[in-house]
């Protein structure tokens, strides 16, 4: 007999549920706790890819209640765990369409589920340069304030021309001993007080006019980042960025406003913090929401 034999069958998607997180990140399963304390039993659709960046993070070490850090895929299992302890029904399935209405619908590939409430909950996506081997090379990030002290004493290199990128700059020039700022064009984005807090900072270098052109590694670390012009830069961390990209392919045309029973969280509502515990206060406070919406209708 195998040893799955007595197992519990995985959940299957039901038909109608009170209210469907959309979205397995932390403003997702915060909402999902929120519900199913408030007896709504909410689905959530969690994505073949559950766990948002995070899954993709290291040690986060600004969340609160993990004095000693916690990795990124641990805190996003445990608050599944307890999004599923409270009694919501997490499924690993994707939200192919919502059709907005009264009552929602929502397709995946299991099928149709019907709603009267939906918290939208997808993300965002740091945008990547596209190098070879920015995916799995150890020491490439996207959030200064999250991995900052990580490279402590440590020499950065830091891309991009915008507000974040000076932001990052200055999050990380704290820690680093020195910071590259790579910029591919000759002037900055970002507001002119920006640039100056840059500028003036004593351990920043900054590169213009020059784009990375390949990563160094050894063993899967980084160890230096070379530029078009030919330039190499001994770093052992990368921040990039060059922006986000919302994932807001599900929001309706019109807007949020316009349709009853639809609450947004997370990074798909906020382009300034986009850090994990905002996105967890702002999965509370759709969830709550969305309560009282429920409780409206009856």
């Amino acid at each position: 007999m195998s040893i799955w034999a007595n197992a519990p069958a995985p959940p299957t998607l039901p038909s109608y549920a009170d209210a469907v997180v959309v979205g397995g990140g932390p403003a997702g399963y915060t909402a999902a706790v929120y519900l199913a304390r408030a007896c709504r039993k909410p689905v959530v659709l969690a994505g073949t890819a559950a766990g948002g960046q995070l899954m993709d993070t290291g040690v986060v070490e600004n969340f609160p209640g993990f004095p000693d850090g916690i990795d990124g895929p641990d805190l996003m299992a445990r608050m599944r765990e307890q999004a599923e302890r409270a009694g919501a029904t997490v499924l690993t399935l994707d939200a192919e369409r919502i059709e907005y209405a009264e009552t929602h619908e929502i397709a995946t590939a299991q099928g149709m589920i019907r709603t009267r409430a939906v918290v939208l909950a997808t993300g965002s996506a740091p945008r990547r340069l596209g190098l070879a081997g920015e995916a799995d090379t150890e020491g490439v990030a996207y959030c200064a304030v999250c991995e900052a002290p990580l490279y402590a004493g440590r020499d950065v290199v830091v891309v991009g021309g915008g507000d974040s990128a000076m932001e990052e700059v200055l999050a990380v020039a704290k820690h680093a001993r020195r910071v590259h700022l790579v910029h591919r064009r000759d002037a900055f984005r970002a507001a002119p007080v920006m640039v100056e807090r840059v500028r003036s900072l004593t351990n920043v270098e900054i590169t213009t006019g020059a784009t990375v052109a390949e990563l160094r590694r050894d063993s899967g670390r980084l160890t230096g980042v070379a530029l078009d012009d030919g330039t190499l830069i001994d770093a052992q961390g990368l921040f990039v960025a060059v922006g986000h990209t919302r994932r807001d392919e599900l929001l309706p045309p019109g807007g949020t406003d316009a349709v009853p029973g639809l609450f947004v969280a997370g990074d798909l509502a906020d382009e300034v913090f986009r850090q994990a515990v905002t996105a967890a206060g702002s999965g509370c406070a759709a969830a709550l929401t969305a309560d009282r919406y429920l409780e409206g209708l009856r």
